[in-house]
């Protein structure tokens, strides 16, 4: 029950910032870009993407990647909630950030590129399953376009490669890739 009180108190302290709010009008119709939010609220990038750190932690704000830039989207579906509902617990929010996972993400992602590729396992593998998030599911992708996309967050985007792979969060295949969702056994292109 203490867990998803902290939830349902974490859902509304997202909202508790105008500037917040904002992002969550902005983004309510279409996905935007970063820096296309700072040109329309007056805020710096930096302030943009903490708020949209903590509206993504909240569950309140989805993220995608299109090509060279992420897009944010309010996530209606978390928003449609009423407050009877919300107070009395009869809608399932979604689950708030592990604390360990943001902090790890905080600490080798800055700015929209990974800083460095962690040397400990437990850190490399919540940052690669950051990434795998890059890659629609069920969608193919030529190496040279895996490359791409990796290269915009890290020069060894070899590694990065290598490495989503092998934790089967991208199944290969011919020079064609595609991320694995469910058992790696039941992916194919």
């Amino acid at each position: 029950m203490t867990t998803d009180l902290t939830v349902r108190a974490a859902f509304f302290r997202a909202l508790s910032h105008p500037a917040r709010l904002t992002l969550l009008r902005l983004t309510w119709n279409e996905a935007l870009g970063g820096e296309k939010l700072a040109a329309l609220t007056g805020l710096a990038s930096a302030t943009v993407s903490h708020h949209l750190a903590q509206l993504s932690e909240a569950g309140l704000m989805t993220a995608r990647q299109d090509g060279h830039q992420r897009l944010h989207r309010a996530n209606s579906t978390a928003l449609n909630a009423t407050l009877v509902e919300l107070i009395g617990g009869e809608v399932p929010l979604p689950a708030a950030d592990d604390p360990y996972r943001v902090r790890v993400l905080r600490a080798f992602i800055k700015d929209g590129k990974l800083t460095r590729i962690p040397a400990q396992r437990k850190k490399r593998d919540v940052v690669l399953q950051e990434l795998a998030g890059l890659f629609e599911p069920g969608r193919l992708y030529p190496e040279q376009q895996v490359n791409a996309v990796l290269g915009e967050w890290h020069a060894d985007f070899f590694t990065l490669r290598r490495e989503l792979v092998g934790l089967d969060l991208l199944a290969r295949k011919d020079g064609v890739y595609w991320r694995v969702e469910g058992t790696p056994e039941a992916a194919s292109p």
